[in-house]
């Protein structure tokens, strides 16, 4: 059983690092070098969320299929509205919401392979290096957005009494947005309304955890009305005898 976890482990997080070359077909040097690979980019991205999407339990079905549509609203505001950042080629791509399901998934399982005890020491572990990650783009980068941004991400994280799966879910985030911004598929604006940051700025991991607590309050809202229409079809089906 440990030899197993211990693989399932180890897939899991060749999962992650698997982002480098999928993002890389949309970087601008292979766009320049070869042609456009955008499409491979997505078709890359569709058969990584088949996997997760195949392989996940029905709640987490569930949460994949809602994050879609509700990560591209949250695109469409940040990217298109507020003008936080953009994307080459300054079209949101389609492969992002999916890709966002991606790794709310891809968090979730690598959480669930750890036991009661290594997480309590993934969040200590974890907590303290987003601390000091924080303190040091504040003071020697001047990120006043990710100051900003890090006070909703700790608030966030205390709410969810520093879940290891956020915090997890925290680091292949900011794995993502090393890659995608050196590669350049898409660049954050230095200036930010009155806040000025770097690319990429480490408080834009909190963009994430707001999204899935919208998630998961909009999954609540939609299980108590589904259970309340149960209810009533059952009371209208009594009243008829």
């Amino acid at each position: 059983m440990h030899l197993k976890r211990y693989f399932s482990t180890i897939g899991h997080l060749l999962l992650a690092f698997l982002w480098l070359p999928i993002l890389f077909f949309d970087s601008s040097f292979f766009a320049d070098q070869y042609f456009d690979g955008k499409l491979i980019t997505s078709l890359l991205v569709l058969l990584l969320f088949i996997y997760l999407f195949t392989t996940s339990s029905l709640r987490i079905k569930y949460l994949m299929i809602i994050m879609i549509p509700l990560s591209w609203l949250g695109e469409l505001l940040c990217c298109v509205i507020l003008d936080m950042y953009d994307y080459r080629g300054n079209n949101i791509p389609l492969y992002v919401p999916v890709g966002h399901a991606c790794v709310f998934s891809l968090g979730w399982k690598i959480n669930q392979l750890f036991d009661t005890d290594t997480k309590a020491a993934i969040r200590k572990v974890l907590t303290l290096f987003f601390i000091l990650l924080f303190l040091f783009v504040c003071f020697f980068f001047n990120d006043t957005l990710s100051v900003a941004l890090g006070l909703l991400f700790f608030w966030a994280l205390n709410r969810k009494k520093f879940s290891s799966f956020y915090l997890i879910m925290s680091c292949l985030v900011l794995w993502i947005e090393v890659i995608g911004t050196n590669l350049h598929v898409w660049s954050w604006s230095q200036y930010q309304w009155i806040f000025q940051t770097v690319n990429p700025p480490i408080g834009s991991i909190f963009i994430y955890i707001g999204g899935d607590m919208i998630l998961g309050r909009l999954c609540r809202f939609l299980l108590r009305l589904r259970k309340s229409q149960i209810v009533r079809n059952k009371l209208n089906i009594t009243s008829k005898f």
